[in-house]
């Protein structure tokens, strides 16, 4: 009874000694639990972190983008208050050429009236010239040859 006595002991040191490297065992893996719980609180604080910064983020880019967006409508609105200005500037200008062009044509077409008539009239004086001084030469030569005519029959009897 010994010997069980002495194995039971021996067995009981073994199973205490078990139970203490289970016990240092448990006691690592709770440090390493504490441990990990940390590190996942601490990820999961910087993550809420930087949720909280991305948000901010888009809040300010958000705004940043309606600002540009409403100095753009802003210049969109001065090019087309500018572009019907410009319109309203050349329907001006083009009724004024217009008015002028018009203008200039009746004066050109008044002025080419006038033109034709001192033509006309200058054709026709220098027509009636001509006419006189072609009569004048055909009844100088029709003179000559009928006195050409009558000299010599006078001659030749």
């Amino acid at each position: 009874m010994e010997e069980v006595a002495g194995r039971i002991s021996t067995l009981e040191g073994k199973v205490s000694e078990h139970d203490r490297i289970f016990d240092m065992i448990r006691e690592e893996i709770r440090g390493l639990r504490g441990y990990i719980d940390g590190r996942i609180s601490d990820t999961n604080a910087r993550i809420d972190d930087l949720n909280v910064r991305l948000g901010d983020f888009k809040l300010d880019m958000g705004k940043k983008i309606d600002a540009t967006n409403a100095r753009i409508d802003e210049t969109n609105k001065r090019i087309e208050g500018m572009e019907m200005r410009l319109n309203g500037k050349m329907e001006e200008m083009d009724i004024r050429l217009n008015g002028r062009m018009e203008e200039m044509d009746k004066r050109l077409s008044g002025k080419m009236e006038e033109m034709d008539i001192r033509l006309n009239g200058k054709m026709d004086s220098n027509f009636k010239w001509m006419l006189g001084i072609q009569i004048a030469m055909w009844i100088t030569i029709i003179s000559a040859i009928i006195l050409q005519t009558f000299l010599s029959a006078k001659r030749f009897p």
